[in-house]
């Protein structure tokens, strides 16, 4: 469970910004928040919203490169440059990144920070907060920090028993976590078990979905792939449920996958009914709202089954608005959300606004200087309760609209 993530020179973020899922009392108790084991109240989603080129892609990104720091960065080249980019106006380009996230794992709540340029990670920790007679502390269960003397890293992990071989292990370009696990260390293996569970369409260069770039059609590859696979049966059965209920004709799809010398070929076919008559057409004649749900079902399904965090940019693309509100009650329901998943996604779908509360709401804006900033609705003053948020945010009321 995701509490908050911050960024501080993080592409079009200069100042430090912070995303939370966390509330306070006043927050509605409805089904859109839960108490975690830790007895925090967190929301089930939060949405990014705001005028073109405000910066909430380079938000979304947060989360998904810190999954991919922690869990993946083992398998890039050890020369290779880290894939971050700092603020590239004024100072700041020259200046490292700063990154960090709380989450719960067992009640426990972590804070996993690093500090980072291209070249290298300069600082990583790990922090494990502790809570007695109501005063909260936080205690180290590792460090390391880059000493420009020596060359090396000061390394502390006396709270985290790392193998004795680690320390000639250690990267330059992987974190602590991703390089520890190729150990078959236990520790290491919990907390990257918890960032397997974040699921995204978000990548550096950012929506995958775009049709600008060059792997604009991949996530669907990679959707039908992952439906072809026997082990993931019982999601593509409830995907196929999903998209009959949504009214599209669409009953089912078959998919064969067939071996073509270093590669694979996959043959989709779908079926849909009228008239009592049951016809199969090639994938290609779908729709493009019909072709974004079979990518976004597989991503949503998937952490609705394991739990985890969904990070989905242009959620609304192609669909229609009231199918937008259908999938994110999704995360909302508890019947069809029993592992409390999470959900962070933008939208230019501002419907959205009406169904959430101002705690679920984050808007994003561009400054005079090109800086991106963010702000939680409950950060506005004299927000109530009982606005109309969508209306109030169409009137510019609580800015991130376009200025035309």
């Amino acid at each position: 469970m995701i509490h908050s993530f911050s960024s501080k020179n993080f592409y079009s973020f200069n100042d430090l910004t912070t995303v939370s899922f966390a509330v306070n009392d006043k927050a509605p108790v409805n089904n859109g928040y839960f108490t975690a084991p830790s007895g925090n109240r967190l929301s089930k989603i939060e949405t990014v919203v705001g005028s073109n080129a405000s910066g909430k892609t380079n938000l979304l990104k947060v989360l998904p490169f810190l999954k991919w720091l922690i869990t993946n960065s083992f398998n890039i080249n050890p020369s290779a440059p880290l894939p971050v980019k700092p603020f590239m106006f004024g100072e700041q380009k020259n200046k490292p990144t700063e990154l960090s996230a709380d989450f719960e794992i067992n009640g426990d709540i972590y804070t996993y920070a690093f500090i980072l340029d291209e070249k290298k990670i300069i600082s990583e920790e790990l922090k494990i907060k502790n809570k007695t007679n109501q005063k909260e502390t936080s205690k180290k269960v590792f460090s390391r920090q880059w000493n420009n003397e020596s060359g090396k890293y000061e390394l502390d992990d006396k709270r985290f028993n790392l193998p004795k071989e680690f320390e000639n292990s250690m990267r330059l370009n992987a974190s602590i976590v991703s390089v520890a696990v190729r150990f078959n260390h236990k520790e290491s293996q919990e907390i990257f078990n918890y960032w397997q569970k974040v699921e995204t369409n978000v990548v550096e260069a950012g929506w995958v979905g775009d049709h600008l770039l060059p792997n604009a059609n991949q996530q669907l590859l990679e959707a039908l792939d992952f439906y072809s696979e026997s082990g993931n049966e019982t999601i593509k059965k409830e995907a196929e449920k999903l998209l009959s209920r949504f009214d599209l004709g669409l009953d089912s799809f078959e998919i064969n996958k067939k071996k073509k010398e270093n590669s694979f070929l996959i043959d989709v076919k779908v079926a849909h009914s009228f008239g009592g008559q049951k016809e199969f057409l090639p994938m290609q004649y779908e729709s493009s709202g019909t072709k974004q749900l079979f990518v976004l079902l597989k991503t949503i399904l998937l952490v609705l089954t394991k739990g985890g965090v969904a990070v989905l940019d242009e959620f609304d693309v192609n669909l229609h608005p009231e199918m937008v509100l259908s999938l994110f009650e999704l995360f909302i329901q508890p019947e069809t959300n029993l592992n409390n998943a999470q959900l962070l996604f933008s939208s230019h779908s501002h419907r959205v606004l009406s169904k959430l509360d101002k705690y679920q709401i984050i808007l994003t804006e561009k400054n005079e200087k090109g800086e991106s900033e963010s702000w939680r609705l409950d950060d506005v003053s004299g927000v109530r309760a009982d606005d109309n948020y969508y209306t109030k945010y169409i009137a510019g009321a609580y800015g991130a609209v376009p200025k035309l």
